[in-house]
């Protein structure tokens, strides 16, 4: 799963470019649709650790901003796909993997369910 994440990451980096500085912050947002689970990723202009509704973005239009999750994992629960994902994202910035220049200037990188907690990667 991993390697599809760079893939896709790679992807939006190529289309959009690399965001203005004042993007500090990326959010991994997991949700279920009729295709199944998924991610998209958006960036806000503010941060807090204390309050998640700072990555309370309105979700991108754009097909390429979204990530069907792999076929093995769609028959898990929510918590084992979110689970499957910290541990994926947690391990791409341990190797330096999210060291792209997509997220050159972030303080935080998080990831978590619609209407959840955000589980902290960066």
């Amino acid at each position: 799963m991993k390697e599809v994440m760079i893939n896709w990451l790679n992807n939006i980096q190529r289309i959009d470019g690399i965001p203005p500085k004042e993007v500090i912050a990326f959010n991994f947002d997991l949700f279920e649709s009729t295709a199944g689970f998924m991610m998209y990723l958006v960036g806000g202009f503010e941060y807090s650790e204390e309050n998640d509704d700072w990555a309370c973005i309105k979700m991108p239009t754009l097909e390429h901003r979204y990530l069907l999750l792999p076929h093995y994992i769609q028959s898990q629960t929510w918590e084992l796909v979110l689970g499957q994902c910290v541990t994926n994202l947690k391990e791409l910035e341990l190797e330096g993997k999210l060291n792209l220049p997509l997220f050159e200037s972030v303080i935080a990188i998080t990831t978590g369910f619609d209407e959840g907690d955000l589980i902290k990667i960066r």
